[in-house]
């Protein structure tokens, strides 16, 4: 598989980031499923760029990749909210970290938890108040599920799905029909 199963796999997982309407997304990938990955992801790296958007392999094996897609800029915005420093802090991030150096120290956390660790939500773009519910009661205990656990904010959270959900299904609606990635993905 190639070029299309990328970009429905990207339409699928990924629209809200690119089109600008959240501030990152996290894929899995395997690399099985493509003759070469990195040359594949390394094609479309000018156009993400171009758009704003940034890639990061926040884990990778002999198999899979996981890969963050993020705009930078509104990436840190999220994590300069006072009660996002506040969960970084704790889990050992220095709030005088660059944006590469949070990265790499959320990659390195997930090298030693050989998980996700809990904050990467707030690189995502999740509320703060969501990523402490699922911090302080272990993913148990949600008011709603969807894109994340919701422990606060469901009135406002099941309309943000629900906007992601559209988006998702205009994007890849568009895509199937033919439309160029690099025309679907917008600047912000």
């Amino acid at each position: 598989m190639g070029k299309k199963y990328f970009e429905q796999i990207l339409g699928l997982h990924a629209a809200p980031t690119l089109v600008g309407m959240k501030v990152a997304s996290l894929l899995s990938f395997r690399r099985s499923s493509f003759d070469d990955f990195d040359a594949l992801l390394a094609a479309y790296e000018p156009c993400f760029s171009c758009k704003g958007i940034s890639t990061f392999r926040v884990a990778e094996g002999e198999e899979y990749v996981l890969i963050l897609f993020y705009r930078t800029e509104l990436v840190a915005r999220a994590l300069a909210v006072p009660a996002a420093q506040d969960i970084l802090c704790e889990a050992g991030y220095r709030i005088t970290d660059s944006m590469e150096e949070r990265l790499e120290f959320l990659r390195l956390r997930m090298r030693v938890r050989k998980t996700l660790p809990p904050e990467v939500g707030l690189f995502l773009g999740y509320p703060p108040e969501d990523v402490r519910g699922f911090i302080t009661r272990r993913g148990q205990d949600f008011v709603y599920s969807g894109y994340w656990k919701v422990y606060t904010n469901e009135a406002e959270a099941r309309a943000l799905f629900e906007q992601y959900s559209a988006c998702t299904q205009e994007f890849c609606t568009r895509l199937e029909a033919g439309r160029p990635l690099a025309e679907l993905v917008q600047a912000v």
